[in-house]
């Protein structure tokens, strides 16, 4: 179970995670829809750079993390106060979903800079790829060097995407 706590320390929702191939994979409770669905408001730090993932677990190997956790970045971005020239939207390796081609283009579209994996990335996500041996610090690395923002991010979806 992944504790979903404000800025405050205060607990707001929970997210309980299956850990074998069984559907669903995951059950998000929020106890308080004021806020936000985003794991990590507790430890982030929004003066530095913001790294943005989906998955609670994947945003524990990324330093200055938040996870939207299902929720859809345009809706709460705002609500968290996320800048546009401070933060890195990192989806998973997904090329062949339509979907996160679509949030890809869209992040792009708000003026957020973004992760694209290099076409010889196998893993889904950050936490396959601690499971495959890549240290947190190499991953933090990959995304860096794969961060794209506007025009650059346009070419680098249009190339790496299946759909």
């Amino acid at each position: 179970v992944i504790p979903f706590v404000d800025r405050g320390g205060n607990l707001f929702g929970y997210q309980g995670r299956a850990f074998f191939d069984v559907e669903p994979r995951y059950i998000t409770i929020i106890l308080d829809d004021e806020k936000p669905k985003v794991y990590g408001l507790e430890s982030v730090n929004l003066k530095e750079r913001v790294y943005v993932v989906e998955g609670p677990i994947d945003s524990m190997f990324i330093e200055n993390c938040l996870a939207m956790a299902g929720s859809h970045l345009d809706r709460t971005a705002s609500d968290v106060g996320l800048e546009e020239d401070n933060t890195t939207i990192v989806y998973d390796n997904e090329p062949r979903n339509k979907d996160i081609v679509n949030s890809i283009d869209k992040v792009i579209d708000l003026g957020y800079s973004v992760c694209i994996w290099p076409d010889d990335m196998v893993e889904k996500d950050i936490n396959d790829m601690v499971k495959a041996g890549k240290s947190p610090k190499k991953i933090q690395q990959l995304i860096d060097q794969h961060t794209y923002h506007g025009l650059s991010a346009k070419m680098r979806l249009t190339q790496w995407k299946k759909v």
